[in-house]
């Protein structure tokens, strides 16, 4: 089942869901999302190489 399918559409609307949609493959929702993913790995995960998530979280 597709996310934009009739069936899916209709279990969120029955569920009181709000779809928010403005065009199929729309590259420009996600782009400034995944750009501060990329910085944020790339300036501080790869530089301090982080042992695990609990040191990631202490930031040390």
């Amino acid at each position: 089942m597709s996310l934009t399918s009739a069936a899916a559409t209709g279990r969120l609307g029955a569920a009181g869901i709000a779809i928010s949609t403005d065009g199929r493959g729309r590259w420009l929702d996600n782009v400034f999302v995944e750009r501060l993913r990329r910085s944020l790995k790339s300036e501080e995960v790869h530089i301090k190489a982080y042992a695990d998530g609990r040191e990631a979280r202490a930031g040390d």
